[in-house]
């Protein structure tokens, strides 16, 4: 079970976060502006697992309108050097999607170059079960071995509490969205929901390991089952150039899984 830190390309960021013994890879996280310097890739020392388009415009109608652009196309060229996939989200309702003509165009030249997609659930206008529709969708007109869904436990609304009371249907849902490419991410920043929720939703993986834990077995027995899995941690910091929560989770994370393999499971 892999781990990945987000990373933006900046020169700081990629120093810093280069040496972080107990992160495997990065998700490069876009901005869309002068920000992005898309060479300094070549400074990066571990894997990219994933590429994140900017979140201001990286739901699959937005992007369906913005993929013939200069910056669309450099974003597409470093998945392509790279060799990974493009994170989008499916926030758009599935009547804005079907027989899109633009998203019907964007399919086309997404198989015809040969892109792998990771299709993120959002919440803004749909859930996680519309979101997999969106993916099954986009997988009839591309193919099945470029585009996956991904999970992200955040916008699930999860929080201790719905855990607590809602661990099956979690797990329904994870056992919805694996795949042969099944990534994650796992979020752990507390009281970061949009105003409309009273920012209530978020976990605390640090205060409740069992949690963690909980989670982790569920991967943990689909890793038994053949499927690889990727996480990707989003954690909240004072700054993203050092990630002292993130090399907290990433820690946890080892040392549970350490203990289920002692343990013999």
């Amino acid at each position: 079970m892999r781990k990945a830190l987000k990373l933006a390309l900046e020169p700081e960021q990629i120093s810093v976060k280069n040496s972080y013994p107990m992160i495997d890879g990065f998700e490069i996280h876009l901005y869309g502006d002068q920000r992005d310097h898309f060479e300094l890739y070549e400074m990066l020392e571990k894997p990219v697992f994933t590429i994140h388009y900017p979140l201001n415009k990286c739901d699959v109608v937005q992007i369906s309108h913005d993929f013939k652009n200069g910056y669309a196309k450099k974003v597409f060229e470093l998945c392509k050097k790279l060799n990974v996939g493009l994170v989008i989200h499916a926030e758009s309702p599935s009547f804005d999607v079907f027989n899109n003509p633009y998203v019907e165009e964007f399919c086309r030249m997404v198989k015809q170059e040969d892109l792998i997609i990771h299709l993120e659930n959002c919440y803004r206008n749909i859930g996680a079960q519309e979101g997999l529709q969106i993916m099954k969708y986009m997988r009839n007109r591309i193919n099945d071995y470029q585009v996956f869904p991904l999970l992200d436990t955040c916008h699930l609304m999860m929080s201790e509490m719905s855990f607590k009371y809602e661990e099956s249907s979690f797990f329904n849902t994870i056992d919805n969205y694996k795949s042969e490419n099944f990534k994650m991410h796992l979020n752990d920043c507390i009281g970061s929901g949009e105003i409309e929720t009273g920012g209530i939703h978020g976990t605390n993986f640090s205060q409740n390991l069992y949690l963690l834990r909980n989670i982790l077995w569920k991967l943990y027995e689909l890793e038994k089952h053949n499927y690889n899995v990727d996480l990707i941690l989003e954690v909240e910091e004072e700054d993203y150039i050092n990630a002292p929560k993130a090399i907290e989770l990433a820690n946890n994370i080892d040392k549970i899984l350490h203990n289920f393999k002692k343990q013999g499971y």
